[in-house]
């Protein structure tokens, strides 16, 4: 017996979500396209002051700033898997011994657990790809069956910022985060609302004295991710000031193909965002199978088999890309020397 993928998605709907942190904070909601391509509008910000002119003369005429349409090509992801017959004749870890499932009760189960295993893996690519944006301001998609391909914001230069090296690394008793924090403040498009450690940088920053003044731990937090499930790895650290940004320390990892734990922000990298000023959204390209009649879709499952041998197999696909429309409302700051 296999599903529809209408019974598929049913199911996805009711299973625990993955919560990817970052994802939650700057894209919390999302488009689908009917095309293969991710289409957004880039307008250029006119912060100029409104000119000096006499009542009795006409007005200027101001210059527009000018706006562009740019457009992605997502990459596309397909976790497969095969329903493994051996399982599904085998007792399943939990599962009682006075009342043993039926065979067709733990091939349901090993559907739901390949479509939630499909989920988050989805989940964690597009926290990843959102982290390679906040990073650098761009990300570079790679495969063993994937043409690389650079997908590039146009982030300011002057955004990404590396200090690892100097006395003004904050492993260095000359270091001043708070200056440099101050400083960065500065360089954004839009009033900063989070900062975000990476592994090892809140504590660094914490041996400096001004810093732990600055950094208000004592008044709680109006966010809705203070309480958080635990398994984001994000840890509510205080406030820059009374009323000032967020302080977050973030420590959501995965494993990359060889197996090897990797942090989605990086050891030593501190990020500052201005949640609603990125204007964030996840984007997600057209289903490209025929089967989905091309259909715009966050994710499509589907429930399939083969002959000779018969296996029975769930697929799930999706084209999604993160998009932050606003990308010098974000920062990536080096602080620490990699270990």
């Amino acid at each position: 017996m296999t599903y529809s993928t209408t019974e598929l998605l049913d199911g996805t709907r009711r299973l625990d979500p993955f919560m990817p942190f970052l994802l939650n904070l700057l894209c919390p909601g999302f488009v689908t396209f009917g095309t293969k391509e991710i289409a957004f509008d880039a307008w250029d910000e006119d912060f100029k002051l409104a000119p000096f002119v006499s009542p009795y003369v006409p007005g200027q005429v101001s210059q527009q700033p000018g706006g562009e349409l740019r457009k992605f090509v997502p990459p596309y992801l397909k976790p497969k898997d095969v329903v493994d017959p051996s399982r599904v004749l085998e007792r399943r870890p939990g599962e009682g011994f006075n009342g043993p499932l039926t065979p067709e009760q733990r091939a349901d189960a090993i559907r739901v657990d390949l479509l939630a295993t499909h989920r988050k893996k989805i989940r964690r690519r597009e926290e990843w790809m959102l982290a390679e944006v906040l990073r650098t301001g761009q990300v570079v998609c790679s495969g063993p069956k994937y043409k690389e391909s650079l997908l590039d914001f146009r982030r300011d230069p002057n955004l990404t910022i590396d200090i690892s090296a100097g006395a003004g690394a904050w492993d260095q008793t000359t270091a001043k985060p708070s200056e440099d924090i101050e400083d960065w403040f500065g360089l954004l498009e839009a009033p900063a609302t989070h900062v975000l450690f990476g592994p090892g940088t809140f504590r660094a920053a914490t041996r400096n004295e001004e810093f732990k003044e600055l950094a208000s731990t004592r008044r709680g937090s109006e966010t809705t991710f203070e309480m958080a499930p635990a398994e984001t790895d994000a840890f509510y650290r205080g406030r820059f000031g009374e009323t000032g940004p967020e302080l977050w320390e973030y420590k959501g990892w995965y494993k990359d193909a060889q197996g090897n734990k990797q942090y989605f922000i990086p050891y030593g990298h501190v990020v500052i965002v201005s949640a609603a000023g990125a204007r964030g959204v996840r984007a997600y390209g057209a289903i490209l199978d025929a089967n989905a009649q091309y259909q715009e879709a966050e994710m499509w499952p589907k429930n399939f088999t083969t002959d000779d041998p018969g296996h029975e197999y769930i697929l799930t696909q999706s084209g999604p890309l993160p998009i932050l429309r606003r990308i010098d409302a974000t920062l990536c700051a080096k602080v620490l020397p990699t270990p």
